[in-house]
């Protein structure tokens, strides 16, 4: 064998193991971010110059223009309150108190990070769109099927799905301890 195909064989393996790394790598999208809050996580260097260039590897990849911390918060969830990986065959409880942010929203999305088409499209609820009780509190149904009542997210039958928390102008104490904010709970009342 002649030596510059050694070479060429050499970069071409060469660029194909370190692509491969970087796309394993970044597989996990934005859902390991630095900080954890329940099932809830993101990191405040997202949309940032600062960040490390691992994330900014997955934040390209997962197709998010994200803004730095002080404008929006990004958080992630991929499972419930117990740790158990979120299902669209199961029925979820998501609820709160109003969140500390000008507006926010929590979208559904596959486990690859698209939005999925539903019957009833709608793949998003937010604080102008969802009442409070008589607690003060908001409570979303993340189910396959519409319930009798109340504000729904479709889940994804027959496979997993995470959901996206955007938090627009977050006040100062939660851009100071996000890992203490109360965010919403995500509970499975069944399958």
């Amino acid at each position: 064998m002649k030596s510059w195909h050694r070479y060429a064989i050499t970069l071409v393996g060469g660029i194909a193991v370190g692509l491969g790394g970087a796309w394993g790598l970044t597989r996990g999208g934005l859902g390991d971010g630095a900080i954890r809050n329940g099932p809830w996580t993101t990191s405040l260097g997202y949309g940032t110059k600062a960040t490390d260039p691992l994330t900014r590897a997955m934040v390209a990849r997962s197709g998010l223009l994200a803004l730095p911390a002080k404008e929006t918060l990004y958080w992630m969830a991929r499972t419930d309150a117990s740790g158990a990986r979120l299902d669209g065959n199961c029925r979820y409880r998501l609820s709160g108190k109003p969140l500390d942010a000008r507006w926010w929203s929590v979208t559904v999305y596959d486990a690859k990070g698209y939005l999925v088409a539903n019957p009833a499209n709608i793949w998003s609820v937010n604080g102008a769109n969802v009442p409070l009780d008589d607690k003060g509190e908001w409570h979303v149904t993340i189910a396959p099927d519409r319930p009798a009542d109340g504000a729904w997210l479709p889940g994804i039958k027959g496979q997993p799905f995470d959901l996206t928390l955007r938090m627009y102008n977050p006040g100062e104490g939660v851009r100071a301890a996000p890992s203490a904010v109360a965010l919403p709970a995500i509970v499975k009342e069944g399958c």
